[in-house]
């Protein structure tokens, strides 16, 4: 059987590597129209912070792998451009050749799901910074509610005070009440039997050092895009290799020197 020429399979290499790469680009401005039009929902401090690191980052990532390209070639196609020698029937191998064997096969499968792996990594995030966002969200209204019951019984006690004939020192404007009306309509704060409403208030004016689980949001939601990027990447860079190495299909299926050795 004639091996296909690399010049019949260089278009099609080309073609999917250019989709890839063109994929990987999106995926990497992904996260600013995510983010922008509240998609994947944040704190709204957050989401500023979201909204310029996480494409910064993507960015840098697809940088280092591209940097990194013809020592992620040479490893995908090892077993191609260095095939490892026949075991000898008449000799028994080391222990050494027997463990460098099952290395290079664990090295060649864990490659090759590596991609499907980091995308069902990327949904998991995604899943899974949903729930944190839930539970920070909680801890939040919680915190909001406590601290409305704490304001409004002080504005209870200072009330009866005032009726009473004595001030009760404390600071102008801590209840929730004179905080209100010097808010826009749209921060005034929610009575406390309002859930929805609770909700949206704490997502829109927590600040960045106020928010419950804050790291851990922001390593879901940026791991969610980077293990997207890093599995596109990954096939683009392997087709790119492909093409840069010269090899053909015949040849990533049978190895390079099977003709040859089917010649001797």
């Amino acid at each position: 059987m004639e091996p296909t020429r690399l010049g019949a399979s260089a278009g099609y290499s080309a073609a999917v590597r250019n989709m890839l790469v063109v994929g990987a680009v999106v995926i990497t401005l992904l996260p600013i129209p995510v983010t922008y039009f509240g998609i994947l929902p944040a704190y709204q401090d957050h989401a500023r912070f979201l909204l310029f690191y996480a494409p910064f980052l993507c960015l840098l990532t697809m940088c280092y792998l591209f940097y990194v390209r013809d020592s992620l070639g040479r490893a995908m196609f090892a077993d191609v451009l260095d095939p490892p020698p026949p075991p000898d029937p008449y000799y028994r191998e080391t222990l050494g050749e027997r463990l460098g064997r099952r290395f290079r096969g664990v090295k060649g499968a864990i490659l090759m799901i590596l991609p499907a792996l980091l995308v069902i990594g990327s949904m998991y995030s995604v899943s899974q910074y949903l729930g944190a966002l839930d539970q920070s969200v909680a801890l939040a209204t919680a915190s909001y509610i406590n601290r409305a019951d704490v304001e409004e019984e002080s504005g209870m006690v200072r009330g009866e005070e005032k009726r009473r004939g004595t001030r009760v020192p404390g600071p102008p404007g801590s209840s929730m009440r004179k905080r209100a009306d010097s808010l826009p309509e749209a921060d005034t704060p929610p009575r406390t039997t309002d859930t929805t409403g609770v909700r949206q208030y704490v997502l829109r004016t927590s600040r960045m050092d106020g928010i419950p689980e804050v790291v851990k949001l922001t390593g879901l939601y940026l791991g969610s895009f980077l293990a997207l990027l890093i599995a596109v990447t990954l096939m683009a860079l392997k087709e790119y290799a492909k093409e840069a190495l010269g090899l053909s299909e015949h040849e990533l299926v049978f190895g390079r020197y099977y003709r040859n050795r089917a010649n001797e």
